[in-house]
């Protein structure tokens, strides 16, 4: 990917202040972040997001939030080398969780959606 010198920025509004209804907002912000790199002369695909640190930022509206996403792509040699491109390890081929199983948690701890409620269970 040819693009580590860019960064895109697209910008949707919910007109919800709660966080649980601002995912069709961050979906078509987050679509159009490919569609921008596209236009910018690049061959990516929605999956190239994959791996990459996309930035929110959450502004108050009368009427609810603007959630703005940006993305400054990673040099593709970077992403395969272990390495992230400012030298330090790549904590998605390095390091605890590595190998996948650990993804998306914290401190190595897997996500429990049901924050430990037994609520429910066995009824």
């Amino acid at each position: 990917m040819a693009t580590t010198d860019k960064k895109f920025t697209a910008t949707e509004d919910s007109t919800s202040k709660h966080p649980q209804d601002w995912g069709r907002a961050m979906s078509v912000a987050i679509t159009r972040l490919t569609e921008m790199a596209r236009e910018a002369g690049d061959t990516v695909h929605h999956e190239a997001l994959i791996g990459e640190d996309l930035h929110v930022y959450v502004e108050e509206t009368e009427e609810g939030v603007n959630i703005t996403m940006s993305w400054t792509p990673r040099e593709q040699a970077a992403t395969t080398s272990g390495t992230a491109p400012d030298g330090a390890a790549d904590p998605e081929t390095d390091g605890p969780g590595s190998d996948g199983d650990d993804a998306h948690s914290a401190a190595g701890q897997r996500f429990d959606p049901t924050g430990g409620s037994t609520a429910g269970l066995g009824q």
